[in-house]
Formats: structure tokens, sequence, C-alpha cells
């Protein structure tokens, strides 16, 4: 086992480690002076031509392979240095030493609770079982940067050599980020960033320097690494990480830490001065600034449904991500990211994509700028020559999808909007590639990285270029390339000043940092460029360059009299005129380097900026006034805010930021008492993130928005010492009991009714044709408040939902029907029942409010006319299993009821109502159940929200260690409140009291949710009303069997119960009849779940045989039958798999021998054998919680689903008309067996067998979520 390295270390500046290639490699390695063994690359090949390149980019640009492996090895990065020499991060261990949770899942909890580099290496120890090797499994394959360069000048290169490695600690990768600047490497590679230097030119380094460790606090996912090195405006270097998190001590002293999200660093070339710079990103894999210093990244998505995000990264920004979304699925899935739509798009800056802004967004995060791509990656800004004019200001950005035939190169630009931007002119620039990184060589031409096919390594990769030939033939381009193979140091200031207007970016800025560097003897001709120059590019670079001098005259002073205005020579009083410039972005970038610089002295004018008419020059002096520390312009900086209202959300957080870096805690109190809503939102934004416990005053405030903020800090940072207030703020929620009704609102437009015939065998559509069934007497009816049956209600019938219902608006409307099995719905022309025609149907089945997956399942447009009433029909068949039907419209507004008469869920109260659920739960006192008990039983509360409180109640002595809202991982004190202390007494008491009127709710799912509390946590509510309800058949199944398990203790019934159970229509409501005999050890289960295999439907048969399972030998009587009915093919379908689970618990005796006998039958045909199980017996509904939401499957990455999802393989939709439940299967195991039209990929489909990730069970129900999508 490998010893951990050093992980956290106090730098001043840079610590040389190695002084030669024998001593660097002792860096990387246990301390004995010796590598692990490690893969070594292939060499190159002796020559030859090579193939012709793939790509595909626009017409009119040329292309070439440029190499190809073994001279490119899984390259996830590169860069060119000032001779042409290429340099790449090279990987070989993505999921063979850089792991991810995904696929390791066992550790989920664990990863979460860390805090640190170490707690990340004591987990893997921990689990190093799970590993093939143990420890030594991390050190099998390396990483590594590999430098390609052209030693014979035919412009190609040739010579590979590897410049730095291996890196393979246990703790290493992936190495993903690499710079070349100043003749050194700079190079991320969890968790340190690397310094490397070749001394003798040999192509490899010879100095291996660690600038900063403790990176990578976290496994999170792959590919969520350090990367992203680029040289800002400053002279700075800036780089990013994914959501993987950082403990890092600087130079200086300061900890940085932040365990759950990706962000953004710079530092000063000596590695000083290392600062977060921005926050809440969840893999920004590169970054990028444009000609005005302004920085922006590619951010990816969850695949939550989410999209992938074009950011503009401002300075103290925060985008609002957090690792610990990622494994929240079901009803939260993402947590705040999906619920309170963090990533969606504002209008004003992507009006052609939305019209309205999310209502929940948060105020304390800054929103994406566009959705872009699917997978971004490598993003690099046009050099500003060697293109066609149309990209002289264009961005370009990878899209990595897994496959080169659905992945490409993207362009696009930003045009100004207020203090932000907006994106323009997207579209494919090279399409058939897998591109990991793209840069601009100086020969004009752009160069990519592919990745080869596929998500992991696998010792492939390419290099390509494409480039405009009439472009490239401008003389400025040969003229760049010279001046940068030559160098700047040695030039003249003059010479360097003309170069300022270069039309090369990179050429502006060698020769800017060339003039910042010869300090004072510069200093008069940068101002004199900086007011006088014609050209505006080399105005800006000549500020940029007093703000580097003015920064290096701080850092030397070491004392605040740098911050002063120090004479005519000092950078800050040159800039300062700037301030009047009739351009406002001059005016925009002095007051950026004012700020900066610290100049005190200019405050004043920055102060007038506030109010200039350019929304970007209000920003930039706002946030010079606060670097500077400036608490006089407090007034002004308010008066910004006040005239923006909220408006634009740069420009707020602009002045937010500013009052947080002011901190002047007395002048925050008093805007917190401002009447103007959007003051008091700056006021609680700045106080966050300030960590101000005044934030608690905010949770009553007026301003439902403003609330919510409060709340979210508390919550979400978070502050433990505040969660009792949160906690405490449910009374807003959570009036006396007294005042609780729980009777629901009238619904006076329609008039429904369910009518049920009961049959004697399973319903067809055959039925639903009869009419002579339906107009005999019902067995059953109901009235019905929505148009919806209840779930799973019974076995062997039919139904109708039938009545009028009342136009609420004139035009067009769209109805939508969901059932299991099959349904028709037919629609009137007016009341009157003659004139219903069919309008949609179902065949087969949906699962329950999904009305998109059948084409026929919605109808076309039909016109009503507001406050007519209108006749409507629902034909239901139940075919077995589960059973539902309910009728959804879209009315001409665009609103919809699903189903119809359902009263819409207001949400505008659940980031507030959420967080104070969490909050009462983790404070764990009998108040605060009570408080949750009366936000339960609010009938003004919205039904989610009343559901949650009783969850929350349930887990009560057993909570996870996750916060509900958000994921983070907390520890409650349970054991302060389990049963049998005082604590939980009490808890009782509060149950007692407050539940009884919920177990009697109108609502069946809240009667269903307090029953099982109750149930849970042993207190009796009403028995009698219970045991009455097991045997009401108009009740849903649901119900019935959460008062069967609330009886389960009560001894003088349950008796009863059991019998009226068992004696029931409902099938899982007998089968729980008979779990519940198991469970209680009564003498009968055996012989009843015996029964249940015999003669019961299939899911009773299912769940009887996974019960008898449990019971050791005693149960191998009912057992054997059936396995001898697997072997010899004669066994059900639908049961086959719970009986090969039931006899793999068996290591001898009959069901051991069959089980061998039925695996022997398969000769090794992995496919064969899941096809016996996974065709038939699966939950449609399981099938598609896995499909949405499983963390390793992950198919919405790449799949959509009724427009949710990704783009990288074809569409789910219909997918079951296009192939038969064999292929579904196949698909599922073996995606390399076919692959879908427009699809095709050289080599492997870049989508995971599931066998490899899906128990036999998920597959079985995926498939049967599958066969649903007709």
């Amino acid at each position: 086992m490998l010893a951990p390295i050093a992980l956290v270390v106090l730098f001043t500046g840079s610590t040389l480690l190695a002084t030669h290639r024998a001593e660097a490699q002792t860096a990387h390695g246990d301390g004995s002076g010796e590598r692990p063994a490690a893969e070594t690359p292939p060499a190159p090949p002796a020559g030859g031509a090579a193939p012709e390149a793939k790509v595909k980019p626009l017409d009119g640009f040329g292309k070439a392979t440029i190499a190809v492996y073994p001279l490119v090895d899984d390259p996830v990065a590169f860069t060119i240095d000032d001779q042409g020499n290429f340099y790449f991060a090279e990987s070989d261990r993505q999921e063979r030493g850089v792991e991810d949770n995904r696929s390791s899942s066992f550790w989920l909890l664990d990863d979460l609770a860390s805090q640190t580099v170490e707690d990340r290496l004591r987990m893997y120890e921990k689990w190093a079982s799970k590993r093939e090797g143990g420890m030594a499994y991390y050190s099998r394959y390396d990483d590594r940067v590999s430098r390609l360069a052209d030693l014979d000048g035919d412009g190609v290169p040739e010579s590979r050599t590897v410049f730095a490695g291996p890196f393979n600690d246990p703790l290493d990768g992936t190495g993903a980020g690499v710079l070349a600047f100043e003749g050194d490497i700079l190079y991320t590679n969890i968790p340190h960033l690397w310094r490397l230097t070749d001394l003798d030119g040999d192509g490899v380094s010879d100095r291996d320097l660690r600038e900063s460790s403790g990176y990578g606090v976290r496994v999170a996912l792959r590919g969520h690494d350090m990367h992203g090195l680029a040289v800002g405006y400053d002279g700075k270097i800036y780089w990013s990480i994914g959501d993987r998190g950082y403990r890092v001590r600087t130079a200086e002293g300061a900890v940085l830490h932040d365990p759950r999200s990706g962000a953004v660093f710079r530092m000063n070339p000596d590695g000083s001065e290392l600062e977060l710079f921005a926050t809440g990103l969840r893999n920004p894999q590169e970054l990028a600034f444009d000609n005005y210093g302004n920085l922006f990244t590619g951010d990816n998505n969850s695949d939550g449904g989410d999209k992938a995000r074009f950011v503009y990264v401002m300075e103290g920004g925060e985008t609002g991500w957090s690792m610990d979304f990622q494994t929240l699925e079901g009803a939260n899935q993402r947590g705040p990211w999906n619920q309170e739509g963090i990533w969606h798009l504002r209008p004003d800056l992507a009006p052609h994509k939305v019209k309205e802004s999310s209502p929940l967004q948060p105020a304390w995060t800054l929103p994406p700028l566009d959705h872009v791509g699917a997978g971004p990656s490598g993003l690099v800004f046009s050099p500003g020559i060697g293109l066609p004019e149309r990209y002289r200001e264009h961005f370009f950005l990878c899209d990595f999808l897994g496959g080169d035939s659905y992945s490409r190169i993207l362009a696009f630009g930003v045009e100004p909007v207020g203090a932000g931007f907006r994106v323009v002119d997207e579209h494919v620039f090279v399409a058939n590639v897998l591109p990991t990184d793209v840069d601009f060589g100086f020969d004009g031409r752009m160069y990519m990285t592919d990745w080869g096919g596929g998500w992991e390594s696998g010792e492939k990769g390419e290099l390509y270029a494409v480039w405009h030939e009439e472009a490239i033939a401008d003389p400025r381009v040969a003229e760049a390339a010279r001046l940068v193979r030559e160098g700047f140091a040695w030039r003249d200031a003059d010479e360097l000043a003309s170069l300022l207007a270069h039309g090369d970016r990179r050429v502006r800025q060698r020769a800017q940092f060339a003039l910042a560097a010869r300090g004072r003897e510069t200093t008069a001709l940068l101002g004199d460029i900086a007011r006088n120059a014609t050209d505006r590019f080399a105005r800006i670079h000549a500020v940029w360059a007093l703000g580097q001098q003015a920064a290096r005259l701080r850092r030397e002073s070491g004392a605040l009299e740098a911050q002063s205005l120090r004479g005519d020579l000092d950078p800050t009083t040159l800039v300062l005129p700037l301030l009047d410039d009739r351009d406002a972005e001059i005016r925009a970038q002095a007051a950026r380097m004012l700020g900066e610089g610290r100049a005190v002295l200019a405050a004043e004018k920055l102060m007038d900026l506030c109010a200039d008419e350019s929304p970007r020059v209000r920003a930039f002096a706002a946030m010079a006034l606060g670097r500077i520390g400036a608490r006089e312009a407090h007034p002004a900086i308010v008066s910004m805010l006040a005239d923006n209202t909220d408006r634009d959300v740069f420009l707020r957080h602009a002045g937010v930021q500013a009052l947080a870096w002011l901190d002047d805690r007395a002048r925050l109190g008093e805007l917190a008492a401002e009447p103007v809503a959007s003051l008091r939102m700056a006021a609680v934004l700045a106080m966050r993130k300030l960590r101000d416990a005044r934030l608690a005053q905010f949770l009553e405030d007026p301003e439902r928005t403003v609330r919510h903020e409060a709340a979210r800090a508390i919550n979400d940072i978070p502050m433990p010492a505040l969660r009792a207030r949160l906690a405490q703020s449910a009374t807003r929620f959570a009036p006396a009991p007294d005042h609780a009704s729980d009777e629901p609102e009238a619904i006076v437009r329609h008039a429904l009714r369910r009518e049920v015939w009961r049959l004697g065998r399973t319903g067809t559509v055959e039925d639903l044709r009869d009419g002579a069934m339906f107009s005999r007497a019902p067995d059953e009816s109901s009235d019905l408040v929505t148009a919806e049956s209840p779930r799973n209600a019974g076995n062997q019938f039919v139904a109708r939902i039938s009545g009028t219902i009342e136009a609420p608006e004139t035009g067009e409307y769209v109805f939508a029907i969901a059932s299991d099995d099959d349904s028709i719905l037919r629609i009137g022309s007016s009341d009157d029942p003659s004139t219903l025609v069919e309008v949609a149907r179902v065949e087969g089945y949906t699962n329950p409010a999904d009305y998109a997956s059948q084409a026929a399942q919605r109808s076309k447009p039909i016109r009503l006319e507001q406050g007519r009433r209108y006749a409507i029909e629902a034909l239901h068949a139940e075919g077995g299993g589960g059973d539902h039907c309910s009728i959804a419209w879209w009315l001409p507004s665009g609103r919809s009821e699903q189903p119809i008469g359902a009263k819409p869920v207001d949400r505008s109260e659940f980031p507030h109502m959420r967080r104070v659920i969490e909050a009462c739960l983790a404070e764990g006192t009998a108040e605060t159940a009570a408080l949750l008990a009366d936000l339960a039983a609010n009938n003004a509360n919205p039904i989610p929200i009343r559901l949650e409180a009783l969850e929350a109640l349930a887990s009560w002595t057993d909570a996870a260690p996750r916060n509900r809202v958000n994921g983070a991982f907390r520890v409650l004190d349970l054991a302060a409140r389990a049963p049998g202390t005082e604590a939980h007494a009490a808890f009782k008491s509060v149950l007692a009291r407050r539940l009884a009127p919920l177990s009697e709710s109108a609502d069946s799912t809240l009667r269903s949710a307090a029953r099982d509390v109750a149930a849970k946590h042993g207190v009796s509510l009403d028995p009698d009303e219970a045991l009455r309800a097991i045997g009401d058949a108009t009740l849903s199944v649901a119900e019935r069997v959460s008062s069967l398990r609330s009886l389960a203790g009560d001894a003088a019934r349950v008796g009863s119960a059991i019998e009226t159970a068992l004696a029931s229509d409902a099938a899982l409501l007998r089968a729980e009849a008979r779990s519940t005999l198991l469970r209680r050890g009564d003498d009968r289960a055996l012989a009843a779940l015996a029964d249940g295999v015999e003669h019961g439907d299939r899911l009773e048969r299912q769940r009887a045989v996974a019960d008898l399972s449990t019971l050791g030998r005693a149960a191998d009587d009912a057992l054997a039958p059936l396995a001898a009915q697997l072997v010899d093919g004669s066994l059900d379908a639908g049961l086959r798999l719970e009986v090969v689970e039931a006899a793999s618990r068996r290591d001898d005796g009959p069901l051991a021998a069959s089980l061998a006998a039925w695996n022997a039958s398969f000769a090794g045909d992995a496919f064969a054998r899941e096809e016996t199980l996974a065709l038939e017996g699966g939950d449609a509904e399981r099938g598609r919680a896995v499909a949405f939401t499983h963390m390793s499957a992950v198919c919405l990455k790449c799949h959509a689903i009724a427009g949710s999802g990704g783009d990288a393989a074809p569409a789910l939709d219909g997918v079951a008309a296009r192939l038969s439940p064999r292929s579904l299967l196949r698909a599922l195991v073996e995606p390399n067996a076919e692959i879908a039209a427009g699809y095709a990929n050289v080599g492997a489909s870049a989508m995971p067998s599931m066998r490899e990730i899906l128990t036999e069970r998920e597959i079985r129900d995926v498939v049967a979520y599958l066969r649903t999508l007709e």
C-alpha cells in the first residue's frame, strides 16, 4: 500500500521538490525513492502518412490530421508554447484509478462527509477491499504530461517525450489542465498545482514544484477535476476546479475551504496572493477571457433534466451548484438546482429561449447567460486574426458527448446586456470530432484533441487542425508567430508600445506584460498610451499594465501607504483621469484597475460613477469602492441598487459584493429596515456573504423573496446557530390546529362520477367497446373531485369516469388520458352525452400522470367556449397488476390541470417551507414536531408540503444523515430522541394529539401518510376507522394498506384486519396481509404465503416468493416446485427472477441444485439468461424511476424522454413501437450490438452495458417501462 503523501502544506512562494528527474519522481511516490510500476506508452511509429482527417469544419476551411495514438495518448487538455511545441495532459486512469461516485456508490456517505484530501485517502483505505489489488489498484495506470515537437522543421510534430510523470498516487488525478507560461509548464492534477520546468531543453521536466495543494477533497464525478489554466488580463494565473471541493492553505496562511462546489482561483505568477475568485460551479472545464478581460466558462449539466450553461464569471460570483445535489433523486431530484430553477435562463439574457424568469430562482446566485451545448469541455476565445471577420470576437467551445458523430465544436459570440451579456450567433463550427480541448496555434490554425471514443481511458487519441486559407494568409499571422517565437523581454519600450495595438490578442498581452515588468521606466509611457492612443485595445492594455505595476507596488510596500496616490509616476495617478473618459469601456477598465490597486483617493470619483449611464461602468465602480474599503461610499452604492430595483442581476451582484467587502455592519443593519424591498434584498444577500447572524430577522420579512433568501442562507450554508429560528418560522405556515381546515375547496365547474363493473377476469379493450356492459347498473360508484380514479383500486374490472366539465376560457384545449391498462377518452360538443366522440386512447398502459408516452394519448386541439359545459367520458379496463386512470387538459392560456379539476400546486413558498421542515426535523424537539404536525394539518398548505412534513415526522428516530433540501451531510443526535427516552415520549404525545384529524383527511394520500407515521411510531389513532377502511373497496389500495399497517401492533384487531385484507379484491392488500403474518411470526404465515404462490395473481406470487425466501428451509417445500418449473421452462415468466433470487439464498438442497442446472443450461450465454428473466414481470413505475433518477445509469445524460434529457443518443419516445422487448433488453445490456440510424460511431458506443450498473431486478423494471413508450 502506498503511504499518503503530504497533502496540505504551507508554501512560501514555490517550494522546490526536486532539481532533477530522479528526485522529481520521489516527489510523486511513497517516500522510498522508488515509483510504483506504471504502464509505459509504446514508442511512436517510425513514420508514415497520417490518416485523413475525419473532422468536418465549415465550408471554406481546410483540415488535417496532425497526430494520432501513440503520439497522442488519452489527451484531456493541451497547450502550445511560444516555440510551437504541444504539451498534453494525458490520463490512462479513467475508471482505472480515478473513480466516480456513480460506479462506487458504496462510499457515497463517506464522500459526502469528506472535508480534506486526507479524509479522501482514509476513505480509499476503508474501501480498499472493493478494488482489485487493494490500494495498489489506484497506481496501476498513470497520468502524465507529454510533449510533441517538430524537431525536423517540416511543420509536422513527430517527436514525443514524456515531459513529466507518471502521476499515479492514490490521491492523484485527473491531470486535466496544462498551460505554457514564461518558460514553465503549469499543470493541474488533483490534489496539486504543479510548475514543471525543462532546464536543458530535452523535452523532459527537470524541476517539479508544487505551487499549491489540497484540491479535490471528494470524489464526486469523474472528470470534475482541476483544469482551466489561463492567463488573465491582470497577469495573474487563473484556474478552475469541478465540484470535488478544496481545503487549501495559501502562502500567506489563509485557508480556502469548500468541500461541495466548483470554483475559480487566481494567483500571481510567483504563487503569492492565491485567492478564491468565484464559486458555485459544477465543472468549469476551461476558462477563457475575451478582449475586455471578462471571464467566461462552460459548465456541465447534471444529467437530471438540466442544461449545460455558458457562464459569465464575475469576481465574488456564485452560480449555485453543490455536489450534494448530484445524488438527490425522486421528487427532490437535484434539490434546489432543479426545484428552484437555479440553472434556468432569464428573458433579458436569452430572450430567444425564454419569455419568463423562473419564479423561484434564488437571488444569491448568478444565472447562466445561455444553455450552450450539452458536454462543455475545452474553450478558447479567438486571438483576433487567422479567421474570417465573423469570428474576430467569438468563443469556440468543445461539446463532448461520448462519440464523435454527435460531438462538435460550437462557435458563438456575446454582446453586452446591462452589466452582463447575451450569447449570439451560436452554430456548429467543427463536426464529427470528440473534442476534449481546443486552442489556436501561432500559425493561425485551430487545433483540437480528440479523445478517441467513449468516456473511459483506452490508449487512443488524435490531434487535428482546421484553418481558413485566406485568413491565415494575413501577414499579421506570420508576424505574430515570429514575435512570439523571438520573445518580448529584449524589445525596446517603443516597439512594445506599438504592439499593444496588434491584431493578435496574444501579442498585445505579451507586450503588456513586458512593459509592466519594467516598472517606473515605462509608467509614464503607459499613462500616455492609456490617455491618448487612438487604438482602443492599446489603451485598455495600457490600463491593465498600469494595474500590474500598481499591484506590484502595493505588494512591495507592505504598508497601507501603498493604497494612497504617491506622485506623478504612481500608476494609479495616471489612470485616475480616465474615469472621465468619453469611452465607457475605458471608464469601466479604469474603475476596475483603481479598485484592484486600492486607490483610496479615487473613491470620490468612483462614487460619481455609481450613477454612470453605463451599467458596466456602474458595476465596476461599485466593486472598486468595495475593494478600496471606502465606507463613505455606502450611500452611493445603495442608491445604485435602489435605481436597479433588482432588474439587472449582474449589477445587483456588484453592489452586494461591494457592501460585503465594505463590511459596515451598522449600515447593513439600517439597510435591513428599508421600506424598499430591493434594498432589503441587498442587505440579506450581503449578510449571507458575511455569515451575519442578523439574517434571522429576515425570516419574518413581508416580501416573500427576501424571506426565502434568509431561509436559504441559514439552511444551505449552513448556519446551525440560527436553525431554531428557522424552525420557529414554521408558524407562518402552521396556524393553531383549531384554525386549520381540511375541507377541500368547492369545485363547481365539473361534475364527475366513477363507476366500476366487476368482471371476474381481467378487462380488455374489447370490453370498452361493449355498450351493453356500461348500460347495466355498476357494482360500485362514487363522486370524484378530480378526473382521476384511485390508484391500485382492485383487479378484474372495467370502469367509467363520466360527467360534465365547464370551460374556464374560450379557445383551443388539448385533452390527454393516462391509464393502466387500456382506456378510451371521449369528449362531447355540448353537455349532451349523445355528442361524445373518441379523442384519445391508451393502448396497453402508461405510468401514472404520464400523458406523453403514446401519441394517441393526446387529442387534437378542441375549441371550447367559456362558461359552457361539455360531456366527458373515460372508459378504463384493468388488465392485471396495478391500475390507474386520469384525464388532463391544457387550456388556451397554456395552463394545465393534471388531472382536470386539480387545484394548481402553489409552489411560491416551497423554498421557505421545505427548509422549515428540515430545520424542525434537525432540531428534534417536541415543539418542532408539533410545528410539523400543524404544518401538515393546515389545508392552506400544498399537499406535497404537507406530505413532506409527515415524511419528516416518520423519519424522526432514524433520519438519514443528509439535509432533506440540499443533500448536505449532517449528523443528527438520534440517540437523544430514540424510543425509550423522555424526548421520544414527548414526541409520541404530540403525534397522539395532532395526527388524528389528518388520519381522517379528505385527501387519501394524507390519510395514508398520517396512518403510516402513527404505525411506525406506535401511536394509536382511530383503530376502528382503520379496520373499516381495510374493507372499503372505494378507497385506494395505498390507503387500505396503510390502515392495515397501522393495526399491526393492535392485538385486539390485527386478526380481523388480516382476515379482511386476505378476503379483499386488491392483490397488493392481500400480499401485505401475508407479509404482516410473516412479520408477526404468525404460525399461519407459511401456509398463507404458499397459498399466495399457488392462487394469487402475479403481484401476489412475486411478493409471496420473496417472503418465503426469508423463511429458510421451512419454505423449501413451497418453493421447490417453482424451482423445478424454472428448470423445465413451465414457470410463469414474471416469476422467474423471484425464484432465481430465492434459490440464490440456498447453498445446497433442491433449490440450489435447480438453480445450478438452470444456470448451466445457458452455457455462459449471458444475454440468453437475461432474456429469460427480464422480459416479463417488471414494474414500469419503478423502471421509470430508474430511467429518470438512477445516479449510475444516468439514462437522461444521452437519451431524451418527453423532451427531457440529452441528444447524444436517440430519444426514447416511441421506442416500444420501434423495438421488440428483446431488442430493448439487448440495447440495455449489449449497447454495441446495434447502433441507431444517425448515431453510428467509429468504434464502440459510448453507452456502458447496464448489466454492469443495474441489478437484474432494475433491468427488468426498465424493460417494463420502456415497453410503455409507444
